[in-house]
């Protein structure tokens, strides 16, 4: 009986429930959510620069942890001069835009940022808004030769393909967080033996305005050929390689290696200006430590499958003759091929490849005595480009502006320096060398086909490449949710 009034009680709850919880559904109501797009601006603009170059060894000369900077490295800037904006960095107050585009320099001797400040939100950015590079003639007894690269737009991953830790040859990467955040890096390398397992890739401090040295060789002992993978967390930052070399006892060659674009199957090197080719091999038949007094080619492939490379240096007139390479680079490993045979001209390289792969190519330049040299530059793959493009031009030494038309048909660009517009047609798979105007910075029009381009540097004889960048912060809409 207690079993069958239990029973019974329940079944009365379950049912005074469902009247009551299941009434109630009907008593709320909401209306469906209507999202509403919002317009994200870009962030303001902002570029760094590296700053000199740096000699390791402290007062001593033997630490391997004190790093010093040496000399004064000239900033080459190129500013729209947009209504509404203004650039700070330059100068203890910022540089009011008025319209007009300004080419202005300065001399740094530490890490330096230039940002435009947009009031209105709505500026296009890239290097039409803003654009700048460093250049640095490096006269040290530990360190000798010329030095450039592009200032960059912080990021969060950078890929680096040059290099060497061989016997007197020093790799030193320069990381900057010029950010109020603190950073932590990890690095991938890999040389001509694959991926290195050393201990300390990991978690590398780069604090908040500071710069961090890291010498390659501490990882990679002895390298011929070196690509670096860069990965931050945190605070944005920059990186570029230090390659310098050392010849017996004596400073023989510098350069920066600056970010590579990602990996491609396609790569076009505007820029391959040949000159001193005969000191040159007169160097390397002197000594072997001479032996890299050569132009050269190096490919990383990424993957898992061996690439089939064919690159194809080409003369930019009936009077240089170029070279081909038909080689094969192993998949995980960097490989390096001599590129030989070129006389003194202006060349241009086509890369194609049957994979994804990233490389570069070194150019040498010597001179024999009187006032014997070598020096070098690291060339990266140029980025194609249809839209206005602005390449800053330093007042020291002669630029020449290489620009490649890989096309199937001529096209044409209209160059922009000053005041003064110039056109000049490109034919099919060419390429088209402009002198450039000291301290006045090219603006780049093509008009119907994508073209590439680099800037060559030569001051004193010593060469450096730096490329044709168009950095920017992305804006857009975002779908948001109001109640």
């Amino acid at each position: 009986m207690i079993l069958r009034i239990g029973r019974f009680i329940l079944i009365a709850v379950g049912v005074a429930a469902l009247l009551v919880f299941g009434a109630s559904q009907n008593l709320l109501s909401t209306k469906s959510v209507q999202l509403q797009k919002q317009l994200i601006s870009a962030k303001d603009l902002q570029i760094t620069c590296s700053g000199p170059a740096v000699v390791a060894g402290g007062k001593s000369g033997t630490s391997v942890t004190d790093f010093r900077r040496v000399g004064k490295a000239g900033t080459s800037i190129s500013y729209s001069g947009l209504k509404s904006t203004e650039l700070k960095g330059f100068s203890a107050e910022p540089i009011k835009g008025y319209g007009i585009r300004q080419d202005i320099g300065k001399l740094i001797v530490k890490p330096s940022k230039f940002t435009v400040v947009d009031t209105t939100g709505k500026a296009d950015q890239g290097s039409i808004l803003l654009t700048a590079n460093q250049l640095q003639l490096a006269d040290n007894k530990k360190i000798r030769g010329l030095l450039a690269a592009p200032c960059l737009r912080p990021q969060s991953e950078f890929w680096l393909v040059g290099g060497s830790t061989a016997v007197g040859r020093e790799a030193l990467l320069i990381l900057t967080n010029l950010t109020l955040i603190d950073s932590t890096v990890d690095l991938h390398i890999f040389t001509e033996n694959g991926s290195s397992n050393s201990a300390g890739l990991s978690g590398i401090s780069v604090p908040a305005n500071k710069t961090t040295f890291v010498p390659l060789s501490s990882f990679v002992l002895r390298a011929d050929s070196i690509a670096v993978q860069v990965l931050s967390k945190g605070g944005a930052i920059t990186a570029l390689i230090q390659q310098k070399t050392i010849r017996g006892t004596s400073a023989s060659g510098a350069d920066f290696i600056s970010p590579s674009p990602v990996a491609n199957v396609n790569s076009i090197f505007p820029g391959i200006l040949i000159r001193g080719s005969k000191d040159s091999e007169k160097f390397r038949t002197k000594a072997d430590k001479y032996s890299d007094v050569q132009q050269m080619l190096r490919v990383f492939v990424p993957g898992t499958k061996n690439a089939k490379v064919n690159l194809q240096v080409l003369g930019t007139n009936s009077k240089t003759f170029g070279t081909v390479l038909s080689v094969a680079a192993i998949a995980g490993k960097v490989s390096d091929f001599k590129i030989t045979g070129l006389a003194d001209g202006d060349y241009f390289g086509i890369l194609t490849s049957d994979v994804e792969v990233s490389s570069s190519i070194r150019l040498v330049r010597s001179k024999g005595l009187p006032g014997a040299y070598t020096d070098f530059a690291w060339i990266n793959p140029a980025e194609g480009f249809s839209d206005e493009r602005y390449i800053a031009v330093p007042k020291a030494g002669i630029s020449r502006l290489s620009i490649t038309n890989p096309n199937a048909r001529p096209t044409t660009v209209t160059l922009k320096i000053g005041s003064v517009k110039v056109s000049r047609t490109i034919s099919s798979g060419s390429t088209e060398v402009v002198r450039a105007s000291a301290g006045l910075s090219i603006g780049i029009l093509p008009t119907d086909e994508p073209v590439y381009a680099n800037l060559v540097i030569d001051v004193s004889g010593r060469i450096s490449v730096v490329p044709v960048l168009d950095d920017k912060n992305i804006s857009g809409e975002v779908e948001v949710s109001v109640h």
